[in-house]
């Protein structure tokens, strides 16, 4: 693999400092969707400290290598959807997009959520 993809769950437990978490903050190539960053900015949007929360989200994701939805990983996405569909296996919308990043730009997706086990060659780390 090409480096590590985190997901959505993984970032917001390691800034809440979940020490089992520091082993992947220190690997060479440390990315993340933009879908993840738009999750992370809803949830503080959701929240009482809205500013405070979006400022923190936002320089967090300014030290890893952002990975963008677009025409590069789009056949990825496409390709995900169609396979759980016919497989009876259906996830949220963001985490296609999402897995479709890691599988595009052969990364290795750091997650907590199960689901992503029904997408195949998907390279996982359940955390």
């Amino acid at each position: 693999m090409n480096g590590k993809l985190v997901d959505t769950n993984i970032i917001i437990r390691y800034i809440k400092n979940d020490t089992s978490l520091d082993d992947i903050f220190e690997e060479e190539r440390l990315c993340f969707s933009s879908v993840t960053l738009g999750e992370l900015l809803f949830g503080a949007e959701c929240s009482a400290r809205k500013a405070e929360n979006a400022a923190v989200y936002s320089d967090f994701c300014s030290e890893l290598e952002e990975i963008m939805p677009d025409s590069t990983v789009a056949p990825y996405y496409a390709q995900i959807k169609a396979q759980l569909k016919q497989d009876g296996h259906p996830i949220p919308e963001n985490d296609i997009w999402i897995a479709a990043c890691a599988i595009a730009y052969d990364l290795t997706l750091v997650t907590a959520d199960k689901h992503f086990s029904f997408i195949k060659n998907l390279s996982l780390e359940n955390r």
